[in-house]
């Protein structure tokens, strides 16, 4: 039976500690109900922030999790948009920007980045916040060697290997075989130094402090940097 790769992205990263521990975040750092998820994936976070009252929109580029949220995560508060998050033209304004689970790494160069630092200053209200997390630098070093990671999803076999490229692209080539034919899904992630991300955020005008400590979540802050950025 075939399943979708959203279905396969689910099980593979899907962890209810995570979730929560970014649900408490959200919560500690936003006065407003009005929430945007951007790269929302399979709806998951936007569906918790939905029970807690919050008025949520969440959009994604792939519209296979775009299906997937809408069908296991759907809820009267959220509406879901397949979209890209580099133009949110169409949206409104926010209390609260959220982007996590480092996505804002799939922007593949400075011009991205702020672009979309850009458009989600636009679009958060005064004194909203912008919250995200990206890779920590240092994850360049872990992926010098390549990492294999192989099981059964869905009785299926996969293998998701993930290797450091070109000195600050992270590369992701995960392969699934349904009925002995593999199905190919690339990833690259741009990883940006600290540097980098600060400079655009002061030029597009945002407040914002470095997050040290976060919720005891299982990622090291040597692995991710966590940032909250204000609209003044």
């Amino acid at each position: 039976m075939k399943h979708s790769f959203a279905e396969y992205y689910h099980v593979l990263v899907y962890d209810e500690t995570v979730y929560d521990s970014y649900l408490k975040w959200v919560q500690s750092n936003t006065k407003g109900l009005c929430v945007l998820e951007c790269a929302c994936g399979p709806g998951h976070l936007s569906y918790r922030l939905a029970e807690q009252g919050y008025l949520v929109d969440a959009l994604d580029l792939d519209l296979s999790m775009i299906e997937f949220a809408k069908l296991n995560n759907s809820h009267r508060n959220i509406n879901y948009y397949h979209q890209s998050m580099f133009d949110l033209s169409n949206l409104g304004t926010y209390d609260t920007i959220i982007i996590f689970l480092d996505s804002l790494n799939y922007c593949v160069n400075t011009d991205e980045l702020h672009q979309f630092f850009s458009e989600a200053y636009k679009h958060l209200n005064h004194g909203g916040i912008l919250l995200f997390d990206m890779h920590h630098p240092s994850r360049l070093d872990e992926f010098n060697d390549e990492y294999i990671e192989e099981g059964l999803l869905f009785e299926n076999y996969y293998q998701w290997s993930i290797q450091t490229i070109d000195d600050q692209m992270i590369h992701h080539n995960i392969a699934i075989y349904e009925e002995d034919k593999p199905s190919i899904h690339q990833i690259n992630q741009r990883v940006f130094s600290i540097e980098e991300i600060e400079t655009l955020l002061s030029r597009v005008s945002f407040e914002f402090e470095r997050i040290l400590h976060f919720d005891k979540l299982e990622f090291e802050l040597e692995e991710k940097l966590y940032y909250q950025a204000r609209k003044g």
